[in-house]
């Protein structure tokens, strides 16, 4: 990951630091596009962070003079998409780095003493929109996806990033991705577009962003078909042009112990996902069932619409709940397995299609019987419930005890991703070499005007004689009319690790 490229004779102003920062705010409005004078612009705040929950969200804030009233009324309102672009002295172009759009409060006209009035626009990046993408949305029946892969923008109707994202009407040309042809039996989404994206990006090491033009990027996954680039130090920090640096140690980030522990999506061949058992029931001889039918007692799958629910023996023998099947037997299949004594007996209803987890049945008895078996066969995913991977550094524990991180997630696999390693083992690994790391935190003030910069990107530090590597996590980027601009950045340190060995169990 690096910063953004721009353009020679404005990565030189930047360096310098000697030019003033201009900033332009373009906002869409009733059909066309109306610029913000930029000489109303009195401050504009920029800021990105990693999210906890593993995406990363931009927002910014602008403050206008508006003492004629200009940016009051229907200027724009909230939802309305804002561009701001910055250059720097005159002559250079302009370098387009945030699409944002108007927060629900719009433009806010602020009044303050005498004759002063301003206003205020609240801008968010499209994961905003893409968090209440789902609110409206009946989430007791959620969306259920089989058979796909993380992400494959040439099938994006197999290709779970795009499958996500098209719930926010996010088309396959407004996603930036890499190929990660990791498959996914089972997924069922539960909560909003934003929060499965960032899921999926943390389970697959993916950078989860939407970019400077406002699309949708996810890639840059130790697990992608591409090869991963290297980009090396976007930039180095050092001598006078810092003019702030606050070193603080992470040992609230060390452990040396990581617990994954998950619900696994199998899918088994095709079997036996359903038989008949409601009592009462009557064993012969051989102790095999029959189920009597008769006049005077309606059982409940006669009654009408009875939830037959998946269940299915796995591989090792054990009885699991099924969580979607398909290639299920058609009526005419399920009907010639039936059997009974008496009768006839027949399904008067048989839907299999309603519902991915169960059958909706009614049986008809004709002049009543015994039945003796009635089963549905299909290809049924299970839950492999908590499979886990237990990883730690021996010596580590040996010598301070265990400092320990639990861990879970929807989206881990069994997917061999080479050498016989399945993918959750390898992330364990990688988790546990990033938190057996005594890291360092850094916070750099500097007045270049770095608006090229983003999270993710890697840089240096060197100070008092000694050099750090590490991460951007959090930038903020504030512009104040006649005032020198302020670039803060917190950086992780990186050290250079081992992937520890260990499997799951």
């Amino acid at each position: 990951m690096k910063f953004y490229e721009v353009d020679d004779g404005l990565c030189k102003a930047i360096t310098g630091a000697n030019l003033p920062v201009r900033v332009k705010v373009e906002i869409e409005s009733g059909g066309g596009v109306e610029a913000v004078c930029e000489s109303d612009i009195i401050s504009a705040t920029f800021a990105g962070l990693r999210e906890t929950a593993g995406g990363i969200s931009s927002r910014g804030e602008v403050v206008l003079d508006n003492s004629n009233g200009k940016y009051s009324g229907g200027f724009a309102g909230p939802g309305a998409v804002a561009r701001v672009s910055f250059s720097m002295g005159d002559g250079l172009p302009y370098f387009p780095r945030f699409t944002f759009r108007i927060d629900d409060r719009g433009i806010q006209d602020i009044r303050g003493p005498g004759r002063e009035r301003r206003a205020r626009i609240g801008l968010r990046d499209f994961s905003w929109r893409l968090r209440g993408a789902d609110e409206a949305r009946d989430w007791t029946a959620p969306a259920v996806f089989a058979y796909t892969v993380v992400c494959d923008c040439a099938q994006p109707d197999t290709s779970l990033v795009h499958l996500i994202a098209k719930r926010a009407d996010i088309n396959v040309e407004d996603i930036r991705c890499s190929t990660i042809p990791v498959g996914l039996p089972f997924a069922r989404l539960r909560d909003n577009v934003w929060r499965e994206l960032s899921s999926l990006a943390v389970a697959y090491r993916c950078h989860l962003e939407c970019g400077a033009d406002g699309k949708l990027e996810f890639f840059n996954s130790p697990y992608q078909a591409e090869p991963v680039i290297d980009d090396g130090v976007s930039h180095i920090f050092e001598g006078a042009d810092i003019h702030g640096l606050r070193t603080t140690d992470r040992a609230d980030l060390y452990r040396n112990t990581v617990r994954l522990k998950v619900n696994m999506p199998v899918s088994l061949s095709r079997r036996e996902i359903w038989r008949y058992d409601q009592p009462p029931v009557i064993y012969d001889e051989q102790g095999r069932p029959r189920f009597p039918f008769g006049a005077g007692y309606a059982r409940e799958i006669e009654r009408g619409r009875h939830a037959a629910a998946y269940s299915a023996l796995d591989d090792g023998g054990e009885k699991r709940p099924v969580v979607y099947a398909d290639e299920v037997d058609d009526k005419t299949l399920a009907e010639s397995r039936l059997e009974y004594a008496g009768g006839p007996f027949t399904f008067s209803l048989y839907d299999v299609d309603s519902s991915f987890d169960k059958a909706f049945l009614t049986m008809d008895k004709g002049a009543g019987g015994y039945l003796f078996s009635a089963s549905i066969h299909g290809r049924p995913i299970v839950l492999d419930l908590n499979r886990s991977c237990f990883l730690r550094d021996e010596a580590s524990v040996a010598a301070n005890g265990t400092l320990a991180v639990n861990a879970t997630g929807r989206y881990f696999s069994e997917h061999d991703i080479g050498g016989g390693t399945l993918h959750y083992v390898d992330w364990t690994r990688r988790e546990l070499a990033l938190l057996s790391q005594r890291r360092r935190e850094f916070t750099v003030r500097t007045h270049q005007a770095l608006f090229n910069a983003r999270v993710g990107a890697r840089v240096k530090i060197r100070a008092g004689g000694k050099e750090a590597a590490g991460a951007l996590s959090a930038f903020s980027l504030f512009y104040k009319r006649d005032a020198a601009f302020v670039s803060t950045f917190r950086v992780m340190e990186i050290l250079e690790t081992t992937l520890p060995t260990g499997e799951g169990r």
